[in-house]
């Protein structure tokens, strides 16, 4: 959006000289950032539609606390350029994505404003003139503030409906062709496995198996259309964690120069659907072995452990070449994809899975290379689905 910050300043008359100012309230303001932040969090927490929102205990509390006086500090430093923008965004992404409601975020930044004020109205009591000014200048970064979390809210409705749009037309494709598709390929499947009793030389039979590869992927894209079309109700059933990471990776060819390590937590034991569950992990495997089909070695981590107080972490990384990054933000959509041979379904599938189960899933890439995606589990769904939208932060 690089004209929506500078059509926002212009329109509330934001200039220089307010960032100047703002700038210069920093010192006298720091030391009240601190009781700003405690003030804004206990209106949080005392709002359950609100607080329901904030799933990691204490320790998530104490995290976002600091991480707001940080974004006091910032927001009077700025500079208030595109780069201002672009991290701002970044938190109204935040609050989207752990289901904070809109009217809560709208309200929370009055709260803000009229702490700001009262501490103004306190410092510069003896200074009606510079009062004022620095009164103007906050209203107007708030407002800057305001109009860009409501613009992240826009833009995440907008996403919702065109992916809203794809699985309507996924749903009306996978209908139409899904049982045709079937048909013709166990005919294959079936003729396959015949001609192998005839056949004798090797090289005929390197064949047969090519055949018969992709006729598993063709049933493993019809499954996965008609899956993400249906959006059956989870099964929700104690799952081994370890038994179900067994189950999953002994469904996935591994080719050789690849290595995955699986690791279990002892013990732990999630709320879910066994199958779907166990499709996840064999969509985030399979999705990592084909990062690294061109690579003559990788490395895959595959990881089930407790993340916070309420929730189950599923994880699986790899050292690939890692995601695009102008794909990165759409990974989860259905249809989107980097590579020549794919569909765009393995992950949309991954998040319509945790979703179902009431969670999330991230993506990124890793620091030293590759990419991890990690799917967020609530060890009681029902719980979860009882608060709202769960959180992945």
């Amino acid at each position: 959006m690089p004209t929506f910050l500078p059509d926002i300043k212009a329109y509330l008359g934001f200039d220089d000289h307010d960032s100047a100012v703002l700038a210069s309230l920093l010192p006298m303001m720091t030391a009240h950032f601190p009781d700003i932040s405690e003030h804004f969090y206990a209106r949080i927490l005392a709002h359950p539609g609100a607080h329901a929102s904030i799933t990691g205990g204490e320790e998530q509390v104490e995290r976002l606390k600091r991480t707001l006086v940080e974004w006091m500090e910032s927001g009077l430093r700025g500079p208030h350029d595109q780069a201002f923008y672009e991290r701002r965004a970044r938190i109204g992404r935040r609050h989207v994505t752990i289901g904070l409601p809109q009217h809560y975020m709208v309200t929370a930044i009055g709260v803000m404003r009229q702490d700001y004020e009262r501490v103004i109205s306190k410092v510069l009591a003896q200074d009606p003139v510079a009062q004022a000014r620095a009164m103007q200048a906050l209203h107007r970064l708030f407002d800057i503030e305001l109009a860009i979390m409501l613009q992240t809210y826009r833009i995440d409705s907008e996403e919702r409906l065109r992916r809203g749009e794809r699985l309507v037309t996924i749903g009306m494709i996978a209908a139409g062709i899904g049982h045709d598709l079937r048909n013709p390929l166990g005919v294959i499947e079936s003729s396959v496995f015949l001609l192998r009793r005839q056949v004798e030389d090797d090289r005929g039979r390197r064949h047969l198996d090519k055949i018969n590869n992709q006729v598993h992927r063709c049933n493993r894209i019809v499954t996965a259309l008609l899956e993400l079309a249906g959006s059956r109700a989870p099964n929700f059933v104690e799952v081994d964690a370890n038994e179900m990471l067994r189950s999953a990776m002994g469904s996935v060819p591994v080719p050789d120069g690849v290595r995955v390590d699986t690791d279990a937590a002892k013990g732990v034991v999630m709320r879910g659907d066994a199958t779907l569950l166990e499709q996840v992990v064999i969509n985030l495997v399979t999705n990592s072995i084909e990062a690294l089909q061109n690579r003559a070695h990788g490395h895959i981590s595959v990881r089930i452990h407790p993340y916070d107080s309420e929730r189950y972490a599923i994880t699986v990384a790899d050292d690939g070449p890692g995601f695009e990054p102008e794909l990165l933000p759409r990974v989860f959509e259905p249809l989107v994809t980097s590579r020549a041979s794919g569909i765009g379904l393995g992950l949309a599938l991954v998040r319509n899975v945790a979703e179902r189960h009431c969670g999330a899933a991230q993506a990124q890439n890793r620091p030293e290379g590759g990419a991890i995606v990690t799917v967020l589990l609530p060890s009681d769904p029902a719980a979860q689905a009882a608060r709202g939208p769960a959180t992945s932060s």
